[in-house]
């Protein structure tokens, strides 16, 4: 490619990106959604995306055999037509207008609660003024961010992209999205940032204590995430997720294994071999209801 045509793709790349640091709390934009991604992805990402647990965060129901036997005997079984969660706890969803759930709760139907709670973790191109989403799931935009087309021809400028560096700060605003669990937005009280898209300062919005980072009592894995989010913000971290983390790789092969932080010692034996992983233990979580 010649390198004018490279800086200029690199150029327009990163005043979207400049935008993007203004728009928190903005309406979400138009965004190239995961079917197009996958036009060009379809034999690297697209063959593994369907076993990808970013991919299960919901499932519809033609989707997943397994968790439809759940609903054997249920009187309200006919009605579901999604699955969020699978690993700790299962919720059963039924659409409900555009960009909305139902989520089953012991006292029947609530429409109100996945807008609430769920949507930011669990939906893509979510407005939280309304409480809605423009996708079920997780989509590329969610951690890729509002990409332009010219990607095509310089890949360099994409969030995330193995031939851009890494900005440890922009990568943890992008995992801690979701996996930062327990804060809440400045601005609208919820349990996610308000309109957050990727290589936005997350934190100019989502607020949480991390104080919780140092406290013993809390399990080990929902500490790992503390832990991390607070070293990079507060002392200059340059271990983030992706710096073990295989987040395209199917299960079973999701870990880079680089033993070379302390955070790492969260969830492996430091005395032990590479692959000796404590036990795991499923933290409760008050926003996720288990």
């Amino acid at each position: 490619m010649p390198p004018g045509i490279r800086a200029l793709a690199y150029a327009a790349m990163c005043a979207r990106l400049v935008l993007a640091q203004a728009r928190t709390g903005k309406p979400v934009p138009e965004f190239i959604h995961g079917d197009e991604c996958l036009f060009c992805h379809r034999s690297d990402i697209g063959n593994q995306w369907r076993k990808n647990r970013h991919g299960l965060t919901i499932r519809q129901r033609e989707d997943a055999p397994e968790l439809t036997r759940l609903l054997d005997g249920s009187v309200f079984g006919g009605e579901v037509d999604y699955f969020l969660g699978s690993r700790a706890n299962v919720r059963f969803l039924r659409k409900d207008g555009y960009g909305n759930f139902s989520i089953r709760t012991p006292g029947g139907w609530n429409r109100l609660r996945f807008g609430e709670r769920c949507a930011g973790c669990h939906s893509t191109g979510v407005d939280s003024q309304t409480k809605t989403f423009s996708a079920f799931g997780l989509d590329c935009y969610v951690c890729h961010g509002d990409a332009s087309l010219d990607h095509t021809k310089a890949v360099s400028p994409m969030l995330l992209s193995k031939k851009r560096p890494l900005d440890a700060k922009v990568v943890t605003s992008i995992c801690a999205q979701c996996h930062l669990r327990g804060g809440q937005s400045r601005a609208t009280g919820l349990p996610y940032a308000n309109n957050f898209t990727a290589g936005e300062d997350l934190f100019k919005d989502y607020e949480f204590n991390f104080a919780k980072a140092d406290d013993a009592a809390i399990p080990g894995g929902e500490r790992h995430v503390y832990r991390n989010v607070r070293d990079v913000l507060r002392e200059g971290l340059e271990t983030t997720c992706v710096s073990c983390h295989r987040v395209h790789s199917p299960p079973g092969n999701r870990h880079r294994f680089v033993l070379t932080s302390p955070v790492c010692a969260d969830c492996h034996n430091a005395a032990g071999p590479k692959r000796d992983v404590k036990a795991y233990k499923v933290e409760h979580s008050a926003v996720c209801e288990y």
